[in-house]
């Protein structure tokens, strides 16, 4: 087992407030997506790529902590400031992703006979921002817990899980927007912002 970086109580405390907002934020999203409609595709192997992702925020969540800073230890406030920034950003996100695709957000990659493809928003900056989100939450997650060791081995687990489930995205958007999803896939990238 890898041993953790000391934390403070400051970072850990605030990476539960993010938690407690991220929540809340997820249920708001999640209720709004059911009951609208039936689904003309779903993907079954976007469900393998959630399963890496959530290995990878288990692995960044499992193993000691080792509370050994006091809350003014110059590294506690970095390390918090940081929990507090990924954190927030991830939800900020998230939230606007979430209402810039409305109807069409769920959790498992699907396709609606009403699908709009959304490209504004986050969408505009990249093309599967709710990924970006989730990775920034997760790097939160390390740094709270001092899990440094841990993010070496979830970050690669967490990137294959989100390329399966962009792949399988981009061919379900692909057959149903053809000439359109592929010029938006020439001008926004899929996953990092201003990397094309």
């Amino acid at each position: 087992m890898l041993r953790p970086y000391p934390i403070s109580f400051l970072q850990f405390g605030i990476f539960w407030v993010i938690v407690a907002v991220g929540a809340v934020a997820f249920i708001r999203a999640f209720a709004k997506s059911q009951n609208r409609g039936n689904s003309a595709k779903k993907s079954s192997l976007s469900r393998v790529g959630v399963a890496f992702q959530t290995i990878a925020f288990g692995a960044v969540g499992f193993g000691q902590i080792h509370f050994a800073l006091p809350w003014s230890a110059p590294s506690s406030i970095i390390c918090s400031a940081l929990t507090a920034l990924l954190g927030g950003s991830a939800i900020a996100i998230f939230v606007a992703a979430t209402r810039a695709m409305g109807k069409n957000w769920s959790v498992v990659a699907r396709m609606r006979s009403d699908h709009e493809l959304v490209r504004t928003g986050p969408f505009a900056v990249v093309r599967h921002p709710i990924y970006l989100a989730l990775f920034l939450y997760m790097l939160s997650f390390g740094i709270a817990f001092g899990h440094f060791g841990q993010l070496g081995f979830a970050v690669p687990l967490y990137v294959v899980g989100a390329i399966i489930r962009i792949r399988e995205e981009e061919k379900l958007l692909r057959a149903q927007f053809g000439e359109d999803h592929a010029r938006y896939v020439c001008e926004v990238p899929a996953f990092i912002p201003f990397v094309g």
